[in-house]
């Protein structure tokens, strides 16, 4: 089944190029963009796995941690032996995860596409494990957990997932617990079940975006992934979130002197590319963000009363937040940034200024297609799409919805999601 696609929309959330698809007969999804990038390419295998998959108890922190495992090579292939064959090829090559995904991607000379295919498939159908490589790459994983703990707006978001979420897997961060990181040196049985239970072809998707030909990717693509073989069944999915009926709030004490920090997060809908609602919040999300939005201006330039703002509507596969969260001057401040806060709240329920909302849109407009210049950029925007929306046409439909938002739909929106019943509020702070 080939399935093509040409678009070219002026709006966030849609993508300037050609989308060529295939699905391989044992689930895998294949997607091939040509860029105009002369000679570049980049190689992306997005799995369908993060910390929203880790549905066992005592095992948080297991799809991170693959991230870390998976670059110890494969029967064919050792680690070292495979980490000397990137070098060779002049790849750049790294990984990441996130909830909802686990991401490797490689950028390679564009007549290098099938070498990178090759060392990326012999590891996702062959990889080897041993308990002395568990052990040895918990102990890295434990690093990077204490390393992180000296980041108080790391600890801020971290409780917010945990307040706002009783049994959903999104109340854990990605890098895990630490009673469970701790116990990752023994893990190796369970290490195995991970892999083969989450790491399956039709958990997968390979976007080859650059100075390439489809055809030509996907015959490279069919030879190399082709006999990965499927997995035995679905993968387990999450509990579900119950209705929160009642805001939230807690106080997180920080050892060390630090700016106070604010977060507000509101639970809304996963993302849905044919929600109109969300698209609203997504707009009103940019307006709030903006430098010279209300949040902006009345909080850092008008008031002095913070450092920084940032506004997010979490995007994810499952029901998540919309956040903002304020860095404080002080403790002093902090009453009056929840006041801010609730107040701009209530505005924007009136509605955005007619003017105001278009002259975001044309900004953030130029900024994503500006943002899509190189094949890596282009690859990983197309990837996040494709994990909450499998067809490639729902980054049209998305910006189609965009782009006929209204400052009455953002009122209705506002009005509909940012409730006080779902509002949670975490303050971290100074407390020796």
């Amino acid at each position: 089944m080939l399935v093509a696609m040409a678009v070219a929309t002026a709006w966030a959330g849609g993508f300037p190029y050609a989308v060529h698809s295939q699905v391989l007969p044992n689930g895998l999804a294949v997607h091939v963009v040509p860029t105009p990038t002369p000679g570049a390419a980049t190689v992306v295998t997005w799995m369908a796995v993060g910390s929203r998959d880790e549905v066992d108890a005592g095992r948080t922190g297991f799809a991170h941690f693959f991230e870390h495992l998976w670059f110890y090579g494969a029967e064919t292939l050792s680690g070292p032996a495979r980490e000397r064959a990137v070098v060779r090829l002049g790849a750049e090559e790294n990984a990441w995860t996130w909830f909802d995904e686990t991401v490797y991607h490689m950028t390679v000379a564009a007549d290098r596409v099938p070498q990178a295919l090759t060392l990326q498939a012999d590891v996702f159908r062959g990889l080897t494990l041993t308990d002395e490589q568990v052990r040895k790459e918990s102990g890295a994983v434990y690093g990077e957990f204490r390393k992180g703990l000296a980041n108080p707006d790391g600890r801020l978001w971290e409780a917010l997932h945990d307040l706002a979420f009783d049994v959903h897997t999104y109340g854990h961060d990605t890098i895990g617990w630490e009673a469970d990181i701790k116990a990752m040196p023994d893990a190796l049985d369970y290490a195995r079940t991970f892999f083969s239970r989450h790491y399956r072809p039709e958990r997968a998707t390979v976007i080859v975006a650059g100075d390439v030909q489809p055809d030509a990717v996907f015959a490279a693509v069919a030879e190399r992934f082709g006999p990965w073989e499927r997995g035995a069944g679905p993968a387990v999915a999450p509990p579900a979130e119950p209705p929160q009926k009642a805001a939230r709030r807690t106080e997180v004490a920080w050892p060390n002197a630090t700016a106070p920090r604010v977060a507000i997060g509101w639970r809304i809908p996963g993302h849905d590319n044919d929600d109109a609602s969300l698209a609203a919040l997504q707009v009103a999300a940019d307006l709030w963000s903006s430098p010279v939005g209300p949040l902006q201006q009345r909080l850092v330039v008008d008031e002095g009363l913070a450092y920084s703002v940032e506004v997010m509507r979490e995007d994810f596969v499952d029901p998540s937040l919309f956040v903002i969260a304020v860095t404080a001057v002080d403790d002093a401040a902090v009453p009056r940034i929840e006041a801010i806060l609730r107040e701009e709240r209530d505005l924007m329920a009136q509605g955005p200024a007619a003017e105001t909302l278009e002259a975001t849109r044309r900004h953030v407009s130029a900024a994503l297609r500006t943002s899509l210049d190189t094949p890596d950029e282009a690859a990983s925007a197309l990837g996040w799409a494709l994990r909450r929306d499998p067809d490639p046409t729902g980054l049209d439909r998305w910006a189609a919805l965009v782009q006929a938002v209204t400052p009455d739909a953002v009122a209705k929106a506002v009005q509909r999601h940012l409730v006080p019943a779902t509002e949670n509020v975490v303050i971290l702070r100074h407390a020796p």
